[in-house]
């Protein structure tokens, strides 16, 4: 029983094929009508690729601040910024720096409440083949939305 032949013909075909070492790319497809389509290969006719989706997690960049730890009792401990001790953290400043985020965080959802409403107008205005593009640009806008800005106590 030789297996050196079956080994050269498995590696053949892997070679021949194209898909040694590399993941399948994946598209969104986008109808007219609004319909959602994945594919592995070209997109379906009377459809448009939108955009690649990647199958693996996406990478999460922090802005230098490290997420908060847990403590034993289940509540969040504020850590400090890389390159400052713990102990010499001014409290003033601290707060300062939280307002200054939360600030900014206010800002980008004002913004973003804004680009609601002209979505909303704009899907109000719009008729015909263009409204389920229209309804697809606020979903996402909306869903983005509710992600990234708290909910009012």
């Amino acid at each position: 029983m030789r297996p050196f032949p079956a080994i050269v013909l498995c590696a053949a075909l892997l070679v021949t094929t194209g898909r040694v070492g590399t993941a399948a790319t994946i598209v969104r497809c986008e109808g007219a009508d609004g319909k959602v389509t994945y594919s592995n290969a070209e997109c379906p006719p009377q459809t448009r690729p939108v955009r690649k989706v990647e199958p693996s997690p996406p990478v999460v960049v922090h802005d230098g601040s490290q997420p908060a730890a847990r403590s034993g009792s289940g509540r969040a401990s504020i850590s400090a910024p890389p390159g400052r001790p713990r102990g010499n953290d001014d409290p003033v400043q601290l707060d300062q720096e939280l307002e200054a985020q939360l600030a900014e965080q206010r800002r980008e959802c004002d913004a973003r409440a804004r680009d609601l409403q002209q979505l909303q107008a704009d899907l109000t205005a719009t008729s015909g083949s263009a409204r389920a593009s229209a309804e697809l640009a606020l979903r996402r806008a909306q869903d983005d939305y509710r992600a990234l800005c708290p909910r009012p106590r």
